[in-house]
């Protein structure tokens, strides 16, 4: 049953894993909105028609480029100014950022459990690490693996390398995303994978990948991952 109506407490019936890999945007950070408003800005500026939710998460892809190609025209744009400017208008927009109802529950349960807690992300290491410690959240995690720049590469090699450096065991490690790309990263390092909707990417794309899908992060009586 792949019903989205799931909370984590259907999910997993076994042993809780010990290693949990968050993403970042769209699953500890409800920022859908705020990076819609930011593209939004960006296809203003080039006097292109705005998209709604529903279209942006639609669209979602990796890499990202492959995204704004639906909606920019990348032969006439170079890619940098859509990473410079997606981030500026980004920040314009951010005090509407917030955290995922439920989340900073969820991360003091898993503490208490036991649990090694890390964000992989494909956003800038130093950005993470702001908004986490502007969240009250940052002391959850053991590691922040972000990028070391705006251009939102190489998510799966930090990833590989960081388990690899420290051991991590897979089979006591769940990855838990947004994306079709956050289960491709779970695939990548043969880990299981929890998907969230209500981020950046649209439900019938996070069904698709075969692994549970849930919608909320409010059910703290976790039986284990």
């Amino acid at each position: 049953d792949r019903s989205p109506s799931r909370g984590l407490g259907d999910v997993y019936k076994r042993q809780m894993k010990k290693y949990i890999i968050w993403d970042w945007n769209g699953t500890i950070v409800d920022d859908a909105g705020i990076a819609l408003d930011a593209v939004n800005d960006m296809l203003r500026e080039q006097h292109r028609p705005e998209i709604t939710l529903e279209e942006y998460r639609n669209a979602m892809d990796t890499p990202i480029l492959r995204f704004y190609e639906q909606f920019f025209d990348m032969k006439a744009t170079d890619f940098n100014w859509i990473t410079e400017r997606f981030q500026s208008y980004y920040e314009n927009h951010k005090d509407q950022l917030r955290l995922h109802e439920g989340v900073e529950g969820l991360l003091e349960y898993c503490r208490q459990k036991g649990c090694h807690q890390i964000i992989l992300s494909s956003s800038a290491t130093r950005i993470i690490q702001f908004y986490a410690k502007l969240f009250g959240v940052a002391d959850y995690f053991e590691a922040v693996l972000g990028a070391d720049d705006l251009l939102a590469a190489g998510k799966i090699e930090r990833a590989v390398g960081y388990f690899e450096q420290n051991k991590i065991p897979k089979a006591e490690t769940v990855m838990i995303g947004d994306s079709v790309h956050d289960f491709d990263v779970s695939q990548a390092l043969g880990i299981d994978c929890i998907l969230m909707s209500g981020g950046h990417q649209d439900l019938q794309s996070l069904q698709s990948c075969g692994c549970p899908v849930i919608t909320s992060f409010q059910d703290h009586s976790i039986p284990g991952f």
